[in-house]
C-alpha cells in the first residue's frame, strides 16, 4: 500500500523554501511531498482564511487523503484547513499552534507561563507587515544551532502579515482527524510548558530536543514522524 502523500506549511516569516531538509529526508524514505507558500508572507492583503484557503485548494490536487503538517503560526491554519475535510489523513503540529475555540497565535503567546522576547525582534512596516531583526532571529528562533547554521537561513527569512496573529480557525480540524504533537524542549517562542497545554488535544505526543526551528536542526527526526504516520 502507498503512503499517503505529505502537505507542509510553513510558519511566519518563512515559505516553502523552509521544508527543505524535511522533504529531502521524506524522499529517502519514499514518501511524497509538497510544501505551500501562504498568501500571509506576500504583499496583497490577506487573512487566515486566505492561508487556509490555499491549503484546502492544495489538498484537493493530492491523489489520496494527506498527512497535513503545520509549522508555529500555520498550526493555526491547518486547523482550519482541515475542518470537515475529507482530503485529511492526519494532522502533524510541528511546535505548532493548537488551538480550543476562539484562541489565537497572539492570545497563547500572551498566555505564554514562560513569555517569549521575539516581540522584541518583530519590525511591523507601514503595509501591515512584519519582518524580524537577524540578531532576535538567531536569539529566540535559532537557539538550538550555531550561527554558521542558522546565517544562511535568517538571510531567507521575508516577510509576514501581522494581523494574522489575532485571528482564530473558524473550525477545529483536529478534533475530527488524527493528530500527532512534536514538542520541541529547547523553544523560546512557543515555551515547553506552553506546548504542552497544547500538545495535550492531541492524540499523540513526540518530544525534541530542539529550538523553535527543528525544520532546520531536527529534520530527519521530524521526517521519521511524518512518515510513521503517513506509511
Amino acid at each position: 500500500m502507498s503512503p499517503s502523500p505529505v502537505l507542509l506549511v510553513h510558519g511566519a516569516w518563512g515559505g516553502a523554501w523552509a521544508w527543505g531538509f524535511v522533504q529531502a529526508a521524506l524522499e529517502e524514505r519514499g514518501i511524497p511531498s509538497v510544501a505551500v507558500d501562504l498568501p500571509s508572507r506576500g504583499t496583497a492583503p490577506s487573512t487566515l482564511a486566505d492561508d487556509s484557503r490555499v491549503v484546502r485548494e492544495a489538498l484537493e490536487q493530492m491523489d489520496a487523503p494527506a498527512v497535513l503538517v503545520g509549522h508555529s503560526y500555520s498550526g493555526e491554519v491547518i486547523t482550519d484547513a482541515s475542518a470537515g475535510n475529507d482530503g485529511v489523513a492526519h494532522l502533524v503540529y510541528v511546535c505548532a499552534v493548537l488551538p480550543e475555540v476562539g484562541e489565537t497565535t497572539l492570545g497563547l503567546m500572551g498566555s505564554d507561563p514562560t513569555p517569549s522576547t521575539l516581540g522584541e525582534a518583530i519590525r511591523a512596516t507601514d503595509d501591515g507587515l512584519s519582518t524580524l531583526d537577524p540578531d532576535g532571529a538567531r536569539r529566540d528562533l535559532f537557539n538550538d544551532v550555531s550561527a554558521e547554521q542558522s546565517a544562511p537561513i535568517i538571510e531567507l527569512l521575508g516577510t509576514h502579515r501581522l494581523s494574522v496573529f489575532g485571528e482564530s480557525a473558524s473550525a477545529l480540524g483536529w478534533k475530527e482527524h488524527p493528530s500527532t504533537y512534536l514538542l520541541t524542549t529547547q523553544d523560546r517562542v512557543f515555551s515547553p510548558e506552553l506546548q504542552r497545554t497544547m500538545a495535550a488535544r492531541a492524540g499523540n505526543v513526540i518530544q525534541l530536543d530542539a529550538g523553535h526551528i527543528p525544520l532546520l536542526s531536527r529534520p530527519t527526526e521530524i521526517a521519521d514522524a511524518i512518515a510513521a504516520v503517513a506509511r
